[in-house]
């Protein structure tokens, strides 16, 4: 998944530098763990095991061997902490707040559809992809179609206010932690990490930036590639275990009545993290409904369930438009950059 909204603020935007991959190559990524203390965290053999199946993964899918950095260790505060202060405040506008009951369903319909536009997704193919999960589920144009969206992420929005977190509140509490927008813009600030992992919930509506099997799922963001200044691939990614996880009545009904063991939520956690390796290292899109491909996300939260369907000989680099390398730029908002840093260093 990537957030753009380049559409619905000012300043200049711009291609962030990119040079796709190449089979064959070593790449490096650097990793860091941030962690909330009140939900549950996965061990460090857990994420031994994630990052393991990711290389795993991506070799078989895209020729690339990854190298991951030592994972360090922080905290979720430490990590919100690195965004810019103005540029927070200024991506405020772009969430809907279902938690105070203030959002504009309207303008999210409107964004979903400008979302849907600027990526050339048909709608067709997004009913397809829906139906199965959607049965009752009706369009005639992209614009019902991104009202259907709507519809269906906001009702299923509320269903994640009933989750526990393990000392009895609900996880989605008064923090911003679950709000996807604030991750977006990490890579504005001084981010040394291009992979950033944490067990944080993201469950959220955004007017920009919402794609079908984001809607579908209630508001939840599995993983994340987004712009970072300081990265050189242009771009970070921000990677949720908690749907890999949650044992929460509400998350297995998602993941069609799947239970996972801690080993195997590991490494379904690092197959599916692959998806996103896809997006940082080749920019490549979504080819919704094309179950064997990595690049397509994975339905609800069913991850054994689009593990298995993966072959990678039926689904090369280059076999779609949405697996070609530089499928959907990575854009970033040289205003924002200059907010983040007026002396630009």
């Amino acid at each position: 998944m990537l957030l753009c909204g380049c559409q619905e603020f000012g300043g200049k935007w711009q291609k962030a530098p990119f040079t796709s991959a190449k089979p064959g190559a070593t790449v490096q990524i650097r990793v860091v763990n941030a962690n909330n203390e009140r939900l549950a965290r996965m061990s460090p053999e857990q994420i031994r095991i994630m990052l393991a199946s990711a290389q795993a993964t991506v070799k078989k899918n895209f020729g690339v061997n990854v190298e991951f950095t030592e994972v360090a260790e922080t905290g979720i505060a430490q990590i919100f902490a690195l965004i810019p202060p103005q540029l927070g405040e200024l991506r405020k506008s772009s969430i809907y707040d279902f938690k105070s009951g203030t959002g504009d369903k309207k303008k999210l319909t409107k964004g979903i559809n400008t979302t849907l536009t600027e990526r050339g997704t048909k709608w067709q193919d997004g009913l397809a992809y829906v139906k199965p999960y959607l049965p009752g589920a009706h369009a005639t144009d992209l614009g019902s179609f991104s009202e259907l969206l709507s519809d269906v992420m906001l009702e299923r929005l509320e269903g994640w206010r009933t989750v526990k977190a393990a000392d009895g509140a609900p996880v989605l509490d008064a923090t911003p932690y679950n709000e996807i927008t604030y991750w977006d813009i990490l890579g504005y600030g001084n981010l040394p990490y291009e992979l950033v992992i944490t067990n944080q919930l993201f469950a959220s509506a955004e007017y920009v930036g919402v794609d079908i099997h984001t809607a579908i799922r209630g508001g939840v963001t599995v993983g994340l590639t987004t712009y970072s200044r300081n990265s050189k691939f242009g771009t970070y990614i921000v990677w949720s275990t908690f749907p890999f996880q949650d044992s929460s009545k509400h998350t297995k009904l998602l993941r069609g009545g799947e239970t996972y063991s801690d080993e195997e939520a590991a490494e379904l956690s690092g197959a599916y993290l692959a998806h996103e390796i896809g997006h940082m290292l080749f920019q490549f899109g979504h080819p919704f409904g094309q179950k064997s491909c990595v690049m397509n996300p994975v339905s609800m939260l069913r991850f054994r369930e689009w593990l298995h369907q993966i072959d990678s000989a039926a689904c090369p680099i280059g076999s779609r438009a949405e697996m070609t390398p530089g499928a959907i730029p990575e854009y970033f908002n040289a205003n924002w950059l200059k907010m983040s840093h007026p002396q630009g260093n």
